[in-house]
């Protein structure tokens, strides 16, 4: 809504182009700005996932976490969610997992004074750093890759094709589609 209303403003008053660059910027900054926010879901989006050994706020600490891992425009929050809720599923089998997630979550908290979600984009970013190489990091980086790229919805938006096996293999189905690289 804050883009429409900047660029009607630039057409209804008859702007001049200094004032037109200065409103095209605010809108560039707001969509950038728009684009770098955590996960922002709604409470109805969180009872769809049906989690039974994660509250809300952790399953949003864990998707902003995995996004910030794996960062992808074209990827919609629910992807991310897929991961929570992989997540989810593993604390049904790995009993000491549900111990690990909730030390990951202390942990963020403390180091961001005591609230990961509304931290800053850089200070996330350096206290992962702090945590590469713990099992807690480990753990989440890995479930996180399975997740994502394991995910059908996540090929058709990277462009993969998927597995060729039960197609013949990729002989006859794509291997040759390099149409930049001369015969």
């Amino acid at each position: 809504m804050l883009n429409k209303r900047i660029a009607d403003e630039a057409f209804e008053n008859n702007t001049s182009r200094r004032d037109f660059l200065a409103l095209s910027q605010r809108l560039l900054l707001s969509t950038a700005a728009l684009t770098m926010c955590p996960i922002s879901l709604c409470a109805s989006a969180m009872d769809d996932l049906n989690l039974k050994y994660l509250d809300s706020l952790t399953a949003l600490l864990l998707a902003d976490v995995s996004r910030l891992l794996f960062p992808h425009d074209r990827f919609e929050d629910t992807i991310y969610l897929d991961v929570v809720r992989d997540i989810n599923s593993d604390m049904h089998t790995q009993k000491n997992l549900k111990t690990l997630i909730s030390q990951l979550t202390k942990i963020l908290n403390d180091k961001a004074d005591g609230d990961w979600l509304s931290a800053a984009m850089s200070k996330k970013l350096d206290l992962l750093k702090t945590l590469q190489g713990s099992e807690e990091f480990s753990y989440l980086h890995n479930r996180t890759i399975e997740s994502l790229y394991r995910n059908p919805e996540v090929w058709k938006l990277i462009g993969y094709q998927g597995s060729s096996i039960e197609h013949g293999g990729y002989l006859h189905r794509g291997f040759d589609d390099i149409d930049w690289l001369e015969k």
